[in-house]
């Protein structure tokens, strides 16, 4: 999968690299550690594929899928 990368400010600080997974649910991770931040809850998205890049605008992280485009807010 691609991965995207929001920050808090211009200098990087609280760098999160979200990234599409395997098991169809988004997944941040502290761009430091690696440790996991959000675990995309508990339902799966449909209809991604299998390459796809999330999209970080306005404190929101969208996901496109064939049928539909996924909100998050974490």
């Amino acid at each position: 999968a691609s991965p995207a990368v929001s920050m808090s400010d211009e200098k990087g600080t609280d760098a999160i690299v979200w990234i599409v997974g395997t098991d169809g649910k988004l997944h941040g991770l502290d761009g430091d550690s690696g440790a996991s931040v959000f675990d995309g809850g508990t339902n799966a998205m449909s209809s991604v594929q299998k390459f796809q890049t999330p999209i970080v605008t306005g404190g929101r992280i969208f996901v496109a899928a064939n049928d539909r485009v996924y909100a998050f807010t974490p």
